[in-house]
């Protein structure tokens, strides 16, 4: 058994006040002899007993009162196995934590990654009692809390995962022991629960530092922890680089870009088409005949630029899981024109 306020629990000293209030009006009874008395002396003797007993009883009485009082002051709670014993008084707070990174959108238009992991929150949500308190938070970026230690109520709960949506940013790994630690540490129940939904990513994971681990298991020491997986088929290509290889921004003239396309899956891929847009015009189109799995491929893109100013070049292919990854951008500023000094390395006076 625990308790939620222990430092209360010195209060108990307090106990102690009506027996030494009982001690302190304790009189010592001068003895006198008188004639009469004598008797009364039965009598006295059986009704003395039934006193001092009646007042031990008070006595008593009167300290299970205090010791009660400051019991349920410090607000005690069963852990583990006893607090099924008592179902109506056992409270759980839970922490769930979502995975909300990029990856997560694996899937495409069908059920993404992400979508798996809302409907893993709404079969743990079956479990949670009404008016048990519970938090909710995003992670990926700038972490969202959609639901900070609210009182359970099941349509409510499920309302706010309408709105919820992945970031287009990567999962700070070291960061989820943490974000989850302080929610659970602002909540006051005898039972904590923490889940934490991810798709596993094999790369997030192999990088995970000793500090990563280390605030797992200290995270594990306050709460329950459950690691709930939604993983997805491998398969992925990703635009990671768009660069200016050759040519001059100049307004009249044509640059050649390179676009670079990864295999991040376990498959080799056949007939990738990467197309060029200009201002979201299509303005080219190249076809990689094969990716091999875990290797990358470059592909030439040919931009003309018809306008002097400020303009978005997009490399962009289509058909793959994961949407995000596949677009890359840059900004070119073109010029009017480009004035050019030429030097020869002569005085200027050696001509004349």
């Amino acid at each position: 058994m625990s308790f939620l306020n222990p430092l209360l629990l010195y209060a108990t000293i307090g106990v102690s006040l009506p027996i030494l209030a009982h001690l302190l009006n304790r009189q010592k009874v001068k003895r006198t002899d008188w004639a009469a008395m004598q008797f009364l002396n039965r009598n006295v003797r059986v009704r003395s007993r039934q006193l001092r007993l009646r007042d031990i009883l008070l006595l008593l009485l009167r300290c299970l009162a205090l010791l009660l009082l400051v019991l349920a002051l410090a607000r005690p709670a069963w852990q583990g196995g006893t607090a099924s014993w008592f179902p109506g008084e056992a409270r759980a707070g839970v922490v769930i934590a979502v995975d909300a990174s990029f990856s997560m959108e694996h899937g495409g238009e069908g059920a993404t990654r992400f979508r798996r992991a809302l409907d893993q929150v709404e079969i743990i949500g079956e479990h949670i009692r009404p008016g048990d308190p519970v938090s909710l938070i995003l992670l990926g970026g700038e972490d969202e809390v959609i639901a900070y230690n609210m009182a359970f109520d099941r349509e409510r709960f499920s309302a706010l995962l309408q709105n919820a949506k992945p970031a287009p940013v990567g999962l700070d790994l070291d960061s989820v022991p943490k974000r989850i630690k302080e929610l659970l540490e602002d909540m006051e129940a005898p039972q904590k629960e923490a889940y934490f939904i991810t798709d596993v990513q094999a790369r997030d994971w192999k990088r995970a530092s000793a500090r990563f681990q280390a605030a797992l298991a200290d995270l594990q020491n306050g709460a329950e922890g459950f690691l709930v997986p939604v993983p997805g088929p491998p398969e992925n290509l990703a635009v990671t680089d768009l660069d200016l290889v050759s040519g001059v921004l100049r307004k009249g003239t044509t640059a050649r870009y390179q676009a670079t396309v990864r295999n991040c899956g376990t498959e080799p891929v056949s007939n990738v088409e990467v197309q060029c847009r200009v201002e979201g015009v299509q303005i080219d189109s190249k076809t990689i005949p094969l990716i091999i799995a875990g290797r990358s491929e470059t592909v030439s893109l040919f931009v003309p630029f018809h306008n002097a100013g400020p303009t978005r070049i997009t490399a962009e292919m289509s058909g793959d899981l994961l949407p995000t990854d596949n677009v890359r951008r840059v900004m070119a500023v073109v010029r009017d024109r480009v004035s050019v000094l030429c030097v020869d390395g002569t005085d200027g006076d050696a001509g004349r």
